[in-house]
């Protein structure tokens, strides 16, 4: 018997006629948290701040910027596995680590503290417990949140050494529960 026809079998005996679909929903779409986290981003730190933000995925020349944000989710954390979150679906809580490094050239500001303050402000945005939205970019719906993504962990902040730049580099851990 090959390996898909053992799967099929295993898993037609186990699920009953109202049988679990596996296709991801909405909140288990990885588009979908990233295009929430960058309207968080550009919501709280580039419309209200005025900082400017080199986004993961997007054309950016930062050469003649005297400071700028750099973006990037750097990949999965842990995955914590739920065989049953509610009477229909199955799913795990996802964590990924999402990182903000800081570029300030110090040819072009006066204060030698300017990277400390715009750490400050993301900190403030990225705080634990920080709730932030997910929202359904999948389907074209930027106003309805389909649940709450939480920054569980700050596991870099730190000034980074640079001789041509004033750099930081601050790192959460955000995580959601997935579910299909």
């Amino acid at each position: 018997m090959a390996i898909h026809e053992l799967i099929i079998s295993v898993s037609s005996r186990t699920q009953s006629s109202s049988a679990i679909s596996m296709v991801l929903n909405a909140n288990g779409k990885w588009q979908n948290v990233k295009a929430s986290l960058e309207k968080y981003i550009d919501d709280n730190l580039v419309i209200a701040e005025g900082l400017i933000v080199d986004f993961e995925d997007f054309p950016f020349e930062g050469t003649g910027q005297a400071e700028w944000v750099e973006e990037r989710i750097l990949g999965p954390g842990r995955r914590d596995y739920h065989r049953q979150i509610s009477s229909t679906a199955i799913g795990q809580t996802t964590e990924i680590v999402l990182n903000f490094n800081i570029f300030v050239n110090p040819n072009k500001t006066t204060k030698t503290n300017r990277h400390y303050e715009i750490r400050d402000l993301i900190a403030s945005c990225f705080k634990i417990g920080t709730q932030i939205d997910l929202y359904d970019f999948s389907n074209n719906d930027w106003i309805t949140s389909l649940q709450k993504m939480e920054v569980r962990d700050i596991i870099t902040d730190r000034t980074i050494p640079d001789p041509d730049f004033l750099m930081y580099s601050f790192t959460v851990i955000i995580a959601w529960l997935e579910q299909w």
